[in-house]
């Protein structure tokens, strides 16, 4: 795929996006996956190539994959991001839209069986404070820290107190607490 993105797809991304997005905008995201992706689709690679190249992140593994990312942004999880899911990406995080449960969802949902468990928070949690790298997530300080966040999470939104949450458990209390996906995002 060039450049050049014919009127008819840009009507089809301006949908997608629910016009949040303007055409300028498109374009330049366009320009940016397609660097990642020149083949108009991104596996888990070219995905991890993208997010090292945008260097957002302080310290990485170099055997990271940045999994929980690509998990929300593979928004029909076939292993594969194509720019339509790109886009919704960008939608759901920066105007906090509802595709912003799904991400989040998809993002803590390590295994995909519709459930988020104390060890996937945990991991998720573990893995974003250590991309940030100013803590070591080794040191029993910051564990603590993270058990102690995640306890938090789970006693706040696991009505049923099985342990894990689940999709509708989520969804009521994000409902009564719109801040809660925010802060689920940002510990991501």
């Amino acid at each position: 795929m060039g450049k050049n993105i014919s009127k008819e797809k840009m009507a089809e991304y301006r949908q997608a996006s629910k016009n949040h997005f303007d055409e300028k905008e498109i374009k330049h995201m366009y320009k940016l996956f397609h660097k990642a992706a020149p083949g108009g689709k991104m596996g888990k690679v070219e995905f991890k190539k993208y997010i090292e190249d945008l260097a957002l992140f302080k310290k990485v593994d170099q055997n990271e994959h940045f999994d929980q990312l690509f998990r929300g942004y593979d928004r029909n999880k076939d292993g594969t991001i194509y720019f339509t899911e790109y886009l919704q990406y960008h939608l759901g995080i920066v105007f906090s839209t509802e595709e912003l449960f799904d991400i989040v969802f998809s993002m803590y949902d390590v295994d995909g069986n519709g459930y988020i468990t104390r060890e996937e928070l945990t991991e998720v949690v573990t893995n974003s404070t250590r991309w940030m790298g100013d803590s070591d997530v080794e040191s029993k300080d910051v564990q603590e820290l993270v058990n102690a966040e995640v306890e938090k999470i789970i006693s706040f939104v696991d009505a049923n107190r099985d342990g894990q949450i689940s999709k509708e458990e989520l969804a009521n209390a994000a409902k009564k607490h719109p801040e809660l996906l925010e802060k689920l995002k940002n510990l991501a």
